[in-house]
């Protein structure tokens, strides 16, 4: 077989196309390899022998990666490969070896063949570790945004955009259901989610915001950020159509633990919402501090002056000066009997506007139904009659 002109015409031949060919007789059992591949003779297979299948489980357990050692050894024992030639089909597996302690794909493949009425097997041997890493990371991109698809259909009602960001690559994918943010024209994908992030913070984001969010929103922060906490919530306001909006971005890990999932929501609603109720509750603050009948503070009001003063003298701060000025409006009970109730409260509150307009720079109290209390400050201090 090795001084064989015609098989050494045909193995050049198929090594243009195949990393190794093997030249096996389907009767003996002998065989003859012959390979172009440097990394190939890194294996120290023999090249040649008498018995082909006897070698090939030999060889397998030596060379083949060990998750796809059975498979291999199955698909390519003599009885099927007879089988496979009687059928007049051509068999090609897939499988990796070991070489320089890494599993590189392979794919070895049957041709049939017949010579001087013996039958023989040629076997050819391609190194496919390329394309078959770059069908499994586009499958694995595929995958991953299928995944994210249904993540965003189950999550579009609540955010308007969302992020499906691989933290190994910093590759990503975006999900938008805003025509606010579409016409924003942010891309859809991308090869580095943080070096677009921040390209967008500075065209996008209000500048008093800017720094604060490029800070929070890059890759090692969100990492630490998340090790004690499972989200990250961040509020910060975007120019929209020269408009401000408030926006808030929520990160958090996926189940794979190697992509981020970030959500951003247009909150205007929520922060109208709490200004309204930060402002009713102001004005209920100030109600219930507010006497009904003359509008100024009331008992209440002036018992919480009176501790917050005590406070600050007893804690040594400097406090400036101040004066109290009590006031107790004389005949209200004659009013009241000889007019109506109806007198007595014009009669308050016209005394009560009186002492608003001699201490004019001063907080005037009803403590009582016929006492007042100004809390004269700096300035009516040294005004004071």
């Amino acid at each position: 077989m090795t001084n064989d002109p015609i098989f050494n015409k045909i193995a050049d031949a198929l090594l243009a196309d195949y990393t190794s060919v093997y030249y096996v007789n389907a009767v003996t059992n002998e065989y003859q390899w012959y390979s172009a591949d440097e990394e190939f003779h890194s294996l120290h297979i023999e090249k040649g022998g008498e018995d082909f299948f006897k070698n090939l489980i030999r060889d397998a357990d030596k060379v083949v990666y060990e998750p796809d050692r059975q498979t291999f050894l199955h698909e390519f024992n003599k009885e099927n490969l007879l089988a496979q030639m009687k059928r007049g089909t051509l068999k090609n597996i897939e499988y990796r070896l070991m070489i320089d302690g890494k599993p590189v794909y392979h794919s070895l493949r049957l041709i049939r063949g017949v010579r001087d009425d013996d039958d023989y097997f040629i076997l050819g041997v391609l190194n496919i570790d390329d394309m078959v890493r770059a069908r499994h990371e586009a499958e694995r991109a595929e995958q991953e945004r299928e995944v994210f698809n249904q993540i965003a259909g189950s999550l579009a009602e609540h955010y308007d955009t969302l992020y499906y960001v691989d933290i190994q690559t910093n590759k990503y994918f975006e999900f938008s259901s805003s025509d606010d943010y579409k016409s924003l024209q942010i891309p859809t994908s991308g090869d580095d989610f943080f070096k677009e992030s921040r390209k967008n913070i500075r065209k996008l984001v209000h500048p008093d915001d800017a720094e604060r969010v490029a800070q929070v929103l890059e890759r090692d922060f969100l990492i630490s950020a998340l090790e004690d906490n499972k989200q990250l919530r961040t509020d910060y306001r975007l120019i929209v159509h020269g408009k401000t909006q408030y926006t808030r971005f929520s990160v958090i890990w996926s189940s794979d633990k190697i992509h981020f999932i970030i959500g951003v929501e247009n909150i205007n609603a929520e922060v109208k919402r709490e200004k309204e109720q930060v402002k009713a509750l102001d004005q209920a603050n100030d109600l219930a501090r507010r006497d009904e009948l003359t509008g100024v503070r009331n008992k209440k009001a002036f018992s919480e002056l009176e501790v917050t003063v005590q406070h600050n003298i007893d804690s040594g701060l400097d406090y400036f000066p101040f004066a109290l000025v009590v006031f107790d409006i004389n005949n209200l009970k004659l009013v009241n009997d000889s007019q109506g109730h109806k007198a007595g409260d014009e009669y308050i509150r016209a005394a009560c506007r009186l002492i608003c307009n001699v201490f004019t720079h001063s907080q005037v109290f009803r403590i009582g139904g016929d006492e007042f209390v100004a809390f004269l400050g700096s300035g009516d201090f040294f005004d004071r009659i």
